[in-house]
């Protein structure tokens, strides 16, 4: 079967990346004052570890179908988010990931990415269960996980913070009502190719 490279809903695309694209517009995405203050602890990332971040991605997606996906808005090529799963350290456990620009805050798409990686993470990678992780003063990121249907696990310490964990299992996961429709890769012969890279979209992003 071939690999889906990007997930369509109502309002958004979500797509596989590649450095060569993506490396600009993540980096000043995952440096945005308002995003990496839970993202990466309010450091300001170099862009070699955000290269570092998306090879890893990368592979992970060569090797077992999810990453960090780039969100834009649907017939749009401005990278206005992220979304996506990874494994968590040390386990096979798999973590749901989200993260939208500042000014697409407030308006359902976060929910509505989140949403479509559940979906993809359930039906066709077939996970028994995933997780979410977040600073505990995060109250947005976690009124998106109430919002998901994921319950609250636990309040622990997490590389030095105070952090909060959530969960769904497959059983429990309810998709959302509207579209959802895959998009599988071309062709077999290139692994690493991503539909952002076949559709020639320059992953372009706005200054605020």
């Amino acid at each position: 079967m071939r690999r889906v490279v990007a997930i369509d809903t109502a309002r958004l695309t979500a797509a596989t990346v590649s450095p060569q694209r993506s490396r600009r517009a993540l980096h000043r995405l995952w440096t945005d004052p308002d995003v990496r203050r839970y993202l990466w602890d309010d450091q300001v990332i170099d862009r070699q570890l955000a290269e570092a971040t998306m090879q890893a991605s990368i592979d992970c997606t060569a090797d077992h179908g999810f990453g960090h996906w780039a969100v834009c808005p649907s017939g749009s090529d401005t990278l206005i988010g992220f979304c996506g799963a990874k494994f968590m350290e040390d386990t096979t456990e798999v973590e749901l990931l989200y993260g939208l620009a500042p000014a697409y805050w407030k308006q359902g798409l976060a929910t509505e990415a989140a949403h479509a990686m559940l979906r993809f993470g359930f039906e066709e990678l077939n996970f028994a269960r995933m997780y979410a992780i977040t600073d505990a003063p995060n109250s947005a990121s976690m009124a998106v996980m109430q919002r998901l249907g994921m319950r609250f696990e636990k309040r622990y310490v997490l590389h030095g913070l105070d952090s909060v964990r959530y969960v769904i299992a497959r059983a429990d996961y309810r998709p959302a009502a509207g579209p959802y429709a895959l998009r599988r890769q071309r062709s077999g012969n290139d692994a690493s190719d991503s539909f952002l890279d076949q559709a020639g979209i320059g992953l372009g992003t706005e200054r605020r």
